[in-house]
């Protein structure tokens, strides 16, 4: 009898002696970033890449003004009146195209914030087209939060994220 339970023991010491005999090494496996897929805003295409560090094209001339507005508004405020009409005087003078980019603060959906941009966006388009400038010469593109003033998480960041941009080319 000692004989039949003497393989049995034999395997059993070896089972046991191999998984604790060392502990292989586990596979270390590089944090990659999950990049989501683009989103597309409300209205025209415009795809806006999520990408955390998506290299910004070098623009011929971004304006040293931008334009804010309110919490969840896109109604252009009294104070940007004056900033748009130095664009609007900019590009009569110019053979120059503009492109108008709509941001938001922080607060909202990633969705919520692209549509509000875009409203954002538009809305001086509008007021620029009302003034004389030719909508050829416009384009607009919202970034949504992705591309913060300040990137702090107070209400004196998020009002410095509630913004126009202004790049002519």
């Amino acid at each position: 009898m000692v004989r039949d339970s003497l393989p049995v023991a034999i395997a059993a010491t070896l089972t046991a002696g191999l998984a604790c005999s060392h502990e292989q090494p586990q596979p270390k496996h590089a944090a990659t970033p999950s990049i989501p897929p683009p989103i597309v805003a409300a209205g025209p295409a415009k795809v806006i890449s999520q990408a955390p560090s998506a290299p910004r094209e070098a623009p011929k001339e971004k304006d040293d003004h931008a334009i804010f507005f309110d919490f969840d508004s896109a109604l252009l405020r009294d104070d940007a009146r004056p900033t748009l009409q130095k664009v609007a005087d900019r590009l009569h003078r110019r053979a120059a195209t503009l492109r108008i980019e709509g941001n938001c603060d922080e607060v909202g959906t990633v969705e919520y914030n692209i549509a509000l941009g875009d409203q954002r966006a538009k809305a001086a388009k509008e007021y620029l087209v009302h003034m004389g400038v030719p909508p050829a010469k416009i384009s607009t593109l919202s970034y949504g939060s992705q591309r913060p003033k300040d990137p702090g998480h107070d209400d004196s960041a998020h009002a410095q994220n509630r913004r126009d941009d202004f790049v002519i080319r």
